[in-house]
C-alpha cells in the first residue's frame, strides 16, 4: 500500500466518519469469520496443540505497529534473567513461505527466510527461533532442534489458536482502539472487549512511572463498563545507541550527535508500523533531519535508493538494517533500542503466571 494511501486510511480509523460506515458490511463480515474461526477451538471441534512447555502468547488487536517486537525481546531478557531458555514462534511476516517450518539461532538469520522481526528478535535475544503460518508446527520443531526451549513466546499470536497457551500479553499504543470497530471499518482485528480476556495489557507510553492500573486508559469509557480490567504494566522503547552499519562502531545517542561522523544533509527513513516514532525520537535527541523518508511497514529499502541519496548520513531503524546485512555504505547509522518497563512488576507478573502453570524453576 502506498504509504500516502495508508496514512489517510489511518486517520480514518481514528474516528467514525464515512470511511468507517461504507467499510461497516465487510466489517461484519469479517468479523464473522473471525468468531467463527475461534469458537472452532472454544467448542471443541477443532482441538489447539498443546506443547510440554508454557507457551505466552505477545499480540494486539490493533493492527500494526503498538510495540509487539520490543514487548517480545524485553520479555525475554526478563525469562533469560530469572534462569528461562525462551524459543520464539512467529508467522515470519514477508518472508519466503515454505512448506515445513524453518528454524534457527543467531545473530546472522536470513531475514527472507525467517521475516524481518523474526531475525531482528534473533539478533537482540539469542533465542532460537521457528517460524511457518502454522505456529503448532512451528512450536513442535523448535522443540525438537532445540530441546532445552523451556518456555515459548508465540509472536503476533493472539489471533491463532491453533497453538494452546498459558497466558496472553496484549500489546497497546497511543491509539488505543481508534474508532472501536473491527477492519476494514477500523484498526482492529478484534473487538475491543477482547482486551478483557487477556492475562496482561502493556502501555506502551513515552515517560515512565511505576502504576497499579485497573483500567486501559486507551480503552472507551463504554467497553470499561462491560468488563473488569486486566492488569496493566507501562513500556517504552528508548533509542540509547547508534550502530555503525559499516564498522560496527558503536555509540551512545549524544555521542553521534556531537561526533563528526554526523555529516550533513541528514536524513532518516523507517519501514516501520509508526514512522513518525523514529522521527521523533531523533529530534528529541536534537538531530536535525534535512529529510524524512516513511515508507510502509516491512518494506524494504533498495540498494538502489540508497545509491541515488545525496545525503551524508542516512539513520534507520534496526528492523530496516536486518534487510541490508551486506551494505557498506559508510553513512548508515542504525538506531539501537532498549525496551524499558514502568517497575519491575514484569518479573512479578511472569513468576506468578508461571507458578500457575505448574513450572517451579523459579529465582
Amino acid at each position: 500500500m502506498a504509504q500516502p494511501l495508508h496514512d489517510w486510511i489511518a486517520r480514518q480509523w481514528q474516528h467514525r466518519g464515512i470511511w468507517a460506515y461504507a467499510n461497516w458490511p465487510l466489517a461484519n463480515v469479517y468479523q464473522y469469520f473471525a468468531n467463527r474461526a475461534r469458537n472452532a477451538y472454544r467448542t471443541g471441534s477443532k482441538t489447539p496443540y498443546r506443547a510440554p512447555v508454557p507457551v505466552v502468547v505477545v499480540g494486539n488487536i490493533y493492527v500494526g505497529g503498538t510495540g509487539k517486537t520490543p514487548v517480545t525481546c524485553g520479555l525475554a531478557q526478563v525469562l533469560q534473567e530469572l534462569g528461562y531458555t525462551p524459543g520464539l514462534v512467529s508467522r515470519g511476516y514477508g518472508r519466503h513461505q515454505t512448506a515445513l517450518p524453518v528454524t534457527g539461532q543467531g545473530s546472522d538469520l536470513d531475514w527472507q527466510a525467517y521475516g524481518d522481526e523474526p531475525a531482528l528478535i534473533a539478533l537482540k535475544t539469542g533465542m532460537p527461533v521457528s517460524v511457518h503460518g502454522n505456529r503448532a508446527l512451528a512450536a513442535e520443531q523448535l522443540l525438537q532442534q532445540y530441546p532445552e526451549v523451556d518456555i515459548i513466546l508465540s509472536d503476533d499470536g493472539l489471533q491463532h489458536h491453533g497453538l494452546a497457551r498459558d497466558f496472553e500479553i496484549l500489546v497497546q499504543d497511543e491509539r488505543g482502539v481508534g474508532n472501536g470497530w473491527v477492519l476494514p471499518a477500523g484498526p482492529l482485528r478484534e473487538p475491543p472487549a477482547r482486551a478483557s480476556e487477556v492475562d496482561l495489557v502493556v502501555q506502551r507510553c513515552k515517560q515512565l512511572i511505576k502504576v497499579n492500573a485497573e483500567t486501559n486508559p486507551e480503552t472507551s469509557a463504554e467497553t470499561a463498563k462491560q468488563r473488569a480490567a486486566p492488569t496493566t504494566l507501562l513500556f517504552s522503547v528508548a533509542l540509547t545507541q547508534w550502530r555503525h552499519a559499516a564498522s560496527g562502531q558503536v555509540v551512545s545517542a549524544d555521542e553521534l550527535k556531537n561526533s563528526l561522523a554526523l555529516k550533513s544533509p541528514v536524513v532518516a527513513v523507517a519501514a516501520i508500523g509508526v514512522p513518525d516514532r523514529f522521527f521523533q525520537s531523533i529530534d528529541e535527541l536534537g538531530i536535525d533531519l534535512d529529510a524524512k523518508f516513511a515508507l510502509a511497514d516491512h518494506k524494504s529499502i533498495s540498494p538502489d535508493w540508497l545509491d541515488r541519496q545525496t545525503a551524508g548520513t542516512i539513520l534507520m531503524t534496526e528492523k530496516d538494517a536486518i534487510k541490508l546485512p551486506s551494505i557498506q555504505d559508510q553513512r548508515i547509522w542504525v538506531a539501537q533500542t532498549t525496551t524499558k518497563w514502568g517497575s519491575d512488576d514484569m518479573a512479578t507478573f511472569l513468576k506468578s503466571q508461571l507458578a500457575k502453570a505448574g513450572i517451579k524453576r523459579l529465582g
